[in-house]
């Protein structure tokens, strides 16, 4: 069996399924490994090298007809079929804008999805980078929060990848400790990977932190919610049914919410619980004004598609220690067929 780790097409995209330690692993248990070289991957050429894998030029994979291609974030435009399996997150089994053009490239090329959103075993995710997730997401709301309540500079003009939380953790400090002001936030999902990460960030910044699960927000007791400043949604939705804020909700006078991180971040979906923005905010500008709030404070909103990329290396070893077992069990376990059943239930409602 052999994989070729692909070079990520997003140039902000350091993170990695697989690290040198873990592809060593795999080597070991008989699996061959192809690594396409990167300049942007937060571990080396020689890393890869040195743990026995073989080194490709970047693009390889588009050439491939006997590799599983494996990689992280969702495919570049071309090619126009895909005759290969691969595995990735593709996000485009919500009705995600473009979901059924992805799909026909997969479907006239032969090749196969493996998206790993859906490698599930005994009714869970086998590998996913939620906590991580949640704690950035958190942890960067946070931080432009605090900055503006202080009057300093914060992220608003730019992000970039940290070579290690510590430096996260810096900032949040300094800022928490010259803010006087109470805070208050909630997170929602608060019992899942990406809430648990999330809620450890806003407490590391000084906040109140209101936790709510399903139990909470079966009823919601939306005014209850709008009287935080900060919220984080970390909330994966599968199907209608929650509506945290609409439109209308900003300027409610009983909204205090000054800040919000849509960890989940699925502005494409029907399903989006936070329709009052219509696409992910990026590196260069993390940051969106939603308008004034009920107090006449402005209300941002942060939702960065990629968030654990901006904490890249642990990130990576944590996602990895994950996938390796699944990768070990390719392409026959559990996981990997119901991976493999959900894209052939795309294929066929694209098919319809």
């Amino acid at each position: 069996m052999n994989f070729i780790l692909r070079d990520e097409a997003r140039e902000t995209e350091r993170r990695t399924p697989v690290t040198p330690n873990d592809a060593k692993t795999l080597l070991e248990a008989g699996f061959e490994i192809s690594v396409e070289r990167s300049d942007k991957r937060i571990f080396t050429d020689a890393e890869y090298e040195a743990a026995g894998c073989e080194l490709v030029d970047a693009g390889t994979w588009l050439n491939a007809s006997d590799a599983t291609i494996l990689g992280l974030k969702e495919l570049p435009e071309e090619p126009a079929e895909l005759g290969v399996p691969f595995i990735h997150f593709a996000h485009i089994y919500k009705n995600q804008t473009g979901w059924e053009q992805e799909i026909s490239r997969f479907r006239r090329g032969g090749g196969q999805l493996y998206d790993i959103e859906y490698l599930v075993k005994e009714r869970r995710r086998v590998a996913a980078f939620g906590y991580w997730a949640g704690w950035m997401g958190a942890a960067l709301a946070a931080w432009r929060l605090l900055a503006r309540w202080n009057g300093v500079d914060g992220p608003e003009s730019g992000v970039s990848s940290f070579e290690s939380r510590e430096e996260v953790e810096s900032i949040l400090r300094r800022l928490s400790a010259d803010c006087i002001k109470p805070r208050r936030g909630v997170v929602i999902g608060a019992k899942g990977r990406s809430g648990t990460g999330a809620t450890e960030a806003l407490k590391l910044a000084g906040f109140e932190v209101t936790e709510w699960d399903m139990d909470e927000t079966r009823d919601l007791d939306r005014a209850a919610l709008m009287a935080h400043d900060l919220l984080v949604n970390c909330v994966l939705m599968t199907g209608p049914g929650l509506q945290l804020l609409s439109q209308e909700d900003i300027s409610n006078p009983m909204n205090f919410i000054q800040m919000i991180s849509d960890v989940s971040c699925d502005p494409f979906s029907d399903f989006n619980p936070l329709p009052i923005y219509d696409a992910p905010t990026g590196w260069d500008v993390p940051f969106v004004s939603l308008g004034q709030n009920g107090i006449r404070e402005e209300m941002e909103l942060t939702a960065i598609d990629n968030l654990p990329s901006l904490l890249p290396r642990e990130a990576s070893e944590d996602f990895s220690s994950q996938m390796v077992k699944a990768l070990l069990t390719y392409p026959d376990g559990e996981e990997w067929l119901a991976a493999k059943a959900t894209f052939d239930a795309a294929v066929e409602r694209a098919s319809v």
